[in-house]
């Protein structure tokens, strides 16, 4: 039977509804939108609809009956476009003003090294007069204190201090903290010390959330009275409770490397888990009828609902939970109503309600990972199954594990590619021990949390989680250690992204259609796709350049062209300043290699850098670095360069430069602490100098 993609297409309502919402969404998030214009044009393109509609089937001309159909999506984009510049936060009104304000602790309190940090909302405070009521969230940050460890989610407090602004530092392609959290209705962050709050009421919490968050404690409790401590209690808190901040680095790199940090983020995995278990556990209400009436399928249906949410709540109501528990609510309600449901359909419901409650979900990596790898699943599971006859039951369940890891992986891997530019070369093995593991320790911890009160009964599933907790660490501990492991430092651009998605969509269309030419299509996008590489590499060796980040405390310069070197103080490398804020650049330029030069280094010369003292040429750009070596000398010829970088180890002061040196601009590097930038700053427009500082507009680059 020839396949009808159209008569498919009728099937998925939802997922035809959903691709113009999405456009709108990302169209608002690139572009600027006016809200009351897009307002407008939205009531005249309905009345448009309304009323073409009914002229269309009042005259049955059905020449232009696809007529509704293209209003209905221009309807959809521009709705997501309103939707998301509704939901963008606004701004705190008083940056950096002293005040005295009222607000809410609305998450619990978690320890940092040097601090305690929650957040704050429904912030308010007089200012000039007026009573300022501020929508967005702010971060708080508390001094150490044996007081702050009384705070709980809920609790009002009265605090004085300035909500300043969240900045970034400006590096390239450097993880853009400041618009994650905007995107979360996150806009300022406060620092508080200990005689500058105090609590002054409780009770103020959402109800759902403050029950999720006691019984939440009371789990953890429970969990840590079982014996079940270390790494184990970590993974376990994860896995069960969406807990993972006393998850230890070691033990986190371990599943990122192995490709199984998806376990330890609760989502639809672990809500399958549950479904299929209750499922399994309330099927005897299948049978139970009232009145020829199907009331067991129907109370069965409730219950299964009930205890999906609960798990929703008790796992912190994240996105990936969220939409995990909407797509399985819409299963179960299909189910019970007796009715075939189309699992594309399910998928892409969810996804729209989701992005109409908050259309900045689109945005999120865990909500582009978990659509990518559930469609993945469904689409081509079967198809990498069939591909091997294995009558063996044990060799085809784990050859259907695989595919399972191979079919999410096959659409995830442009995302991870692009946000964390690492591959991990054995996900399939990786999935093969935790994808078992993980629905037994789910299992035995809802059996240890049920029968908590009981004689024995626990120890025995405390037992079973400890050295299965422990087992699947060690494996993925394991994996991590194999040669090749993981690929790292993968440059992979938004053109790379694009392109990788494309070639996927069209080796889909030949698998599901048959379609030869969809397959041409692809080798042809592959070969662009090695173009694109092969000119950016060329592009940047032809094209070199300096860049001077901005990492605090720090002089920091690559020099990125044929040879790439890197000049910094040596301390440097015992920060995780490498890590978070050169290596981004780095990675998309495609570059590893770097030679590492100290920048109090004498004399040396190589093929595109000669420096002596503090004299510094790079390609035909020269610099002289001001630090506490440098000293001025009066002469009658003053010294030419192109720039000066102003250490915060200088007091030189600016007229004194001027006076014996000849250069076009000021760099003013992030070596200097605030004061030394605002003070320099201000010598700079005194004297009308072309200065650049670096802590305050990010990275200097040039080309050389």
């Amino acid at each position: 039977m020839q396949f009808n993609f159209i008569q498919f297409l009728k099937q998925l309502p939802f997922s035809r509804l959903i691709l113009p919402l999405i456009a709108g969404i990302l169209f608002a998030l690139n572009f600027p939108v006016n809200i009351h214009l897009s307002g407008l044009f939205f009531i005249f393109i309905f009345i448009l609809f309304l009323f073409g509609t009914k002229s269309i089937y009042k005259s049955k001309n059905f020449r232009h009956r696809w007529l509704p159909g293209l209003l209905i999506n221009i309807l959809l984009i521009f709705a997501g476009a309103i939707l998301l510049k509704a939901h963008k936060p606004e701004k705190i009104q008083t940056y950096g003003t002293l005040i005295t304000g009222e607000a809410v602790i609305s998450e619990p309190i978690s320890e940092k090294d040097n601090s305690y940090k929650s957040f704050l909302q429904n912030i308010s405070y007089k200012y000039n007069d007026t009573v300022i009521s501020e929508r967005s969230k702010i971060i708080v940050y508390f001094s150490k204190n044996e007081a702050v460890k009384k705070l709980k989610y809920g609790d009002k407090i009265i605090f004085k201090s300035r909500i300043n602004k969240i900045t970034n530092p400006g590096n390239p392609h450097e993880f853009d903290y400041k618009k994650y959290l905007l995107r979360k209705g996150i806009t300022g962050q406060v620092f508080l010390k200990n005689d500058n709050w105090k609590i002054i009421s409780h009770h103020h919490a959402n109800p759902i959330f403050d029950f999720a968050y006691r019984i939440r404690n009371q789990l953890e409790t429970v969990y840590e009275k079982s014996g079940i401590t270390g790494n184990e209690l970590s993974v376990l808190q994860a896995l069960t409770l969406g807990d993972r901040s006393e998850i230890d680095d070691e033990i986190r790199q371990a599943y990122v490397a192995s490709g199984a940090m998806h376990i330890l983020a609760v989502s639809g995995l672990h809500v399958g888990i549950i479904f299929l278990l209750f499922n399994f556990l309330l099927k005897f209400l299948d049978k139970i009828k009232y009145n020829k009436k199907h009331i067991g399928t129907w109370t069965k249906a409730v219950l299964l609902m009930i205890v999906i949410w609960s798990f929703a709540i008790l796992s912190g109501l994240s996105p990936s939970i969220r939409r995990a528990a909407v797509m399985f609510t819409f299963v179960i309600i299909g189910k019970a109503l007796n009715r075939h449901i189309n699992i594309y359909n399910s998928i892409s419901a969810s996804a729209f309600i989701l992005l109409i409650i908050n259309p900045y979900q689109i945005t999120e990596v865990g909500f582009q990972l978990s659509y990518a790898a559930v469609l993945g699943i469904i689409f081509f599971q079967a198809k990498i199954v069939a591909l091997f006859k294995i009558k063996n039951k044990i060799l085809y369940y784990l050859w259907s594990l695989t595919a399972v890891s191979i079919a999410a992986q096959l659409t995830t891997f442009p995302i991870t590619l692009y946000y964390f530019h690492i591959f991990p070369t054995f996900f399939f093995l990786s999935n093969i021990i935790v994808i078992p593991a993980a629905t037994l320790i789910i299992i035995f911890a809802v059996f240890l949390l049920i029968s908590s009160s009981l004689p024995i009964v626990p120890d025995v599933f405390s037992f079973l989680l400890k050295y299965i907790l422990k087992g699947m660490n060690i494996s993925v501990s394991f994996i991590e250690q194999l040669p090749y492991s993981t690929v790292k430092n993968i440059s992979f651009h938004n053109e790379d992204l694009i392109i990788a998605f494309l070639i996927l969509i069209f080796i889909s269309i030949f698998i599901f259609l048959k379609k030869v030419k969809s397959l041409q299509i692809s080798l042809i996008l592959l070969i662009i796709w090695i173009g694109f590489g092969s000119f950016r590499k060329i592009t940047n060796e032809k094209h070199p350049k300096i860049f001077i980040y901005n990492i605090n405390k720090f002089s920091a310069v690559d020099v990125i062209g044929k040879q790439n070197y890197f000049i910094s103080e040596k301390s440097i490398f015992k920060t995780k300043n490498l890590t978070y804020g050169i290596h981004p650049n780095r990675q998309y330029l495609n570059k590893s290699d770097f030679r590492f030069i100290p920048i109090d280094t004498s004399e040396i010369k190589t093929d595109i850098i000669f420096k002596k003292g503090n004299f510094l040429i790079i390609g035909n750009k020269s610099f002289l670095i001001m630090n506490e070596k440098t000293k001025l000398v009066n002469t009658n010829t003053k010294l030419k360069v192109d720039y000066i970088i102003l250490t915060g180890k200088t007091d030189t002061n600016i007229k004194q430069i001027t006076q014996n040196i000849d250069f076009k601009k000021i760099i003013i590097d992030s070596s200097n602490n605030f004061y030394q930038v605002q003070k320099r700053k201000e010598e700079c427009e005194k004297l009308h100098i072309d200065y650049f500082s670096i802590k305050d507009r990010g990275v200097f680059s040039t080309e050389i």
